[in-house]
């Protein structure tokens, strides 16, 4: 009965391990798979920011030719009246060019010079995000195969040391309850002469 019995726990154990060792594999699997759809999504974000920035930038290029524009219909408008003779020769500021050019064209060259720096820092500044979202998902990724190593590593590991069987000696004791206990393998005096022996015992007829 301990024969099978103990037969009995060994299959218990083999499938026990063989058990584990399906959902480590399992779980490996999971956690390989979620580093790959983590990376996905930081690159769906990366796309997004950088179609934000695109837009963004398309609005401050915008903003820097109205700008152009601006300045453009503002010295049309002052020439067509210095022309017309609707403006005084001494102006404010001294002369006609004085005026325009500090009231028509350094604003506006300003307002376009801004225009392309908040361009310039879109552009760099999406760069920059969209780097780190795509540096983000190959992380994720790594990390996610790292975790899967991992778990199987472990997963076999453990199935191993459960398959492997046990060295510890075993003793064989058999305890002698029947037989035949008539014969003797020590020699005795009764049976006359002793094999292999030069002795001669007197009997108790002598």
């Amino acid at each position: 009965l301990q024969y099978y019995l103990s037969n009995i726990n060994l299959v218990l154990e083999h499938n026990m391990a063989e058990i584990a060792l399906a959902l480590a594999v399992t779980s490996a699997l999971t956690q390989y798979q979620a580093g790959r759809e983590a990376k996905k999504g930081y690159e769906s974000r990366a796309k997004f920011k950088a179609l934000e920035g695109r837009v963004e930038g398309v609005k401050a290029k915008e903003q820097g030719i109205q700008a152009l524009k601006d300045t453009q219909q503002l010295l049309a408008s002052v020439s067509a009246s210095a022309y017309s003779g609707g403006l005084e020769p001494n102006i404010s500021g001294g002369s006609i060019e004085n005026f325009i050019t500090k009231n028509i064209l350094q604003p506006g060259y300003g307002d376009f010079a801004t225009a392309r720096d908040n361009q310039l820092f879109i552009r760099m500044q999406t760069n920059a995000q969209v780097e780190d979202l795509l540096r983000a998902g190959r992380e994720a990724k790594a990390q996610g195969v790292a975790n899967a190593l991992g778990t199987l590593g472990q997963g076999i590991a453990n199935y191993q040391a459960t398959r492997t069987p046990s060295t510890a000696p075993t003793t064989k004791t058999t305890t002698r309850t029947s037989g035949d206990f008539t014969r003797s393998t020590v020699p005795s005096a009764r049976y006359g002469k002793v094999a292999d022996s030069g002795t001669r015992f007197r009997s108790y007829g002598e």
